[in-house]
């Protein structure tokens, strides 16, 4: 049986239902794939050794930036799930996000991909022998056109106020 065409000359499989879709933006931490929703991202950043270091604190708590007057803490989420050996270098970065508190927070990955849009129906639980975070920190994995694993990270929870007295 021949498929319809539609007005766009698309077949209906063809067509995304952005209704459920969101866009994402893409990082790597070690070896892994991770995304977050790209509303709660403010920036990206190179990574800079100008960190206020602060004391008595875990060592995944980098120190503080100020970043366009605002002050910003930075925290390694590397060194706090052992995703692999903490290395700067020129594809360092650090994501500026914005929690639903309006706090702002920088997160260190090992580099910055790019934007994908994603249909969230798809979305696989994630369970904790799947990835080297535990899924608390995770909203699910998806299964990219590639073959290659994307795991959605809950960037609300990894930076939550609670998260930072461990």
């Amino acid at each position: 049986m021949e498929q319809i065409k539609n007005m766009n000359n698309h077949t209906d499989e063809e067509l995304i239902d952005y209704a459920n879709t969101s866009e994402f933006m893409t990082f790597e931490l070690g070896k892994m794939k991770y995304a977050i929703e790209l509303p709660k991202i403010r920036e990206i950043l190179t990574y800079t050794d100008n960190i206020t270091t602060l004391p008595n604190t875990t060592n995944w708590v980098k120190g503080l930036i100020n970043l366009r007057g605002e002050v910003v803490p930075i925290l390694d989420i590397r060194i706090k799930f052992n995703t692999g050996e903490a290395i700067y270098d020129i594809n360092t970065s650090v994501i500026a996000v914005i929690t639903e508190d309006k706090r702002m927070v920088g997160i260190i990955v090992d580099k910055v991909d790019d934007v994908q849009r994603l249909d969230t129906t798809t979305l696989a639980p994630v369970s904790d022998m799947g990835s080297a975070i535990p899924s608390k920190y995770l909203k699910g994995f998806v299964r990219l056109a590639n073959n290659e694993m994307l795991v959605v990270m809950d960037i609300e929870s990894v930076v939550h106020k609670n998260e930072l007295k461990d």
